[in-house]
C-alpha cells in the first residue's frame, strides 16, 4: 500500500513540474497561456521549408513531436521530437532545443532556441538554422 502511495504521489508531482514548464502564468494579453496543443508553422525564415507542418505538445512531456510533415528538406520524420527540454523562462517566452536537421550521417542537430507569446494563438521560434543562420518561426494554433 506504501508503494502504491508513493507511486501515486510522484506521479502528482511530475504531473505539476511538466504542466508548469510548458505553461506560462501570463502572457502577452496577460491570461494563462501554455503550449499544450497543435501548433501548424505558418512562416519559417530564410529557410522557407517546412511551412504546413505540424507539432503537437503533449501536457505530460515538456516536448513537441512533428505529426504532419511539408516541405521537408531537412530529413525530419513524422514523431521525431522538434522541440525538447522545453522550459519557462519567467519572462513571458519559453527555452528549447529545436530540431533543426536530421541529415547529416543521421543524427538529430538541436539549436537552442527561444519561443515567444505573441498571443494565445501564435508564437514565434527564434533561433539558429542548420547553417548557423538567423532562423525565425511563425507557428500558429491548429486546434483552436
Amino acid at each position: 500500500m506504501k508503494k502504491i502511495k508513493l507511486i501515486g504521489l510522484l506521479f502528482t508531482a511530475i504531473f505539476f513540474y511538466s504542466c508548469d514548464t510548458i505553461q506560462k502564468a501570463t502572457n502577452s494579453t496577460g491570461g494563462v497561456f501554455s503550449l499544450t496543443g497543435t501548433w501548424e508553422l505558418y512562416s519559417n525564415s530564410p529557410d522557407n521549408t517546412l511551412t504546413g507542418s505540424r507539432v503537437t505538445v503533449l501536457p505530460l512531456v515538456s516536448e513537441g513531436r512533428f505529426i504532419l510533415l511539408n516541405n521537408n528538406t531537412q530529413c525530419y520524420r513524422e514523431n521525431d521530437v522538434k522541440w525538447k527540454d522545453i522550459m519557462s523562462d519567467n519572462s513571458g517566452s519559453f527555452n528549447i532545443s529545436n530540431l533543426v536537421s536530421t541529415c547529416n550521417t543521421g543524427s538529430l542537430n538541436y539549436k537552442p532556441a527561444k519561443i515567444l507569446v505573441v498571443n494565445a494563438n501564435e508564437i514565434r521560434v527564434s533561433g539558429k538554422n542548420a547553417t548557423g543562420m538567423d532562423n525565425m518561426q511563425v507557428w500558429r494554433k491548429a486546434d483552436k
